[in-house]
C-alpha cells in the first residue's frame, strides 16, 4: 500500500472511529510549528514501538501545511 493510500485509510478511519479521530483532530488543531513538532515526536515514538512504516509515512504527510488543512476539512466538513 502506498503512503498516499495509507493517508486515505488514516483519514477514513478517523472519520469512522473516535479513538483515531479525536487524537488526529487535536493534532490538526495545533498551529503549524507545534503540529510538525508533535508529528516528529509521534514518528520517533512509532519507530521505537515498531509501528508500520506505511502508517508512520501517512502521519508524516501531515507535516505539510496544505495536506494538514485538507485533512482538517475532510474530518470536520462545514
Amino acid at each position: 500500500m502506498s503512503d498516499v493510500d495509507q493517508l486515505v485509510l488514516l483519514i477514513r478511519s478517523a472519520r469512522e472511529d473516535a479513538a483515531v479521530g479525536e487524537p488526529l483532530r487535536r493534532l490538526l488543531a495545533l498551529d503549524d510549528a507545534a503540529r510538525v513538532k508533535a508529528i516528529e515526536k509521534w514518528v520517533r515514538e512509532g519507530v521505537a514501538a515498531g509501528t508500520s512504516v506505511g502508517m508512520l509515512s501517512a502521519i508524516a504527510w501531515l507535516t505539510d501545511d496544505d495536506v494538514a488543512r485538507q485533512a482538517r476539512e475532510l474530518l470536520d466538513p462545514a
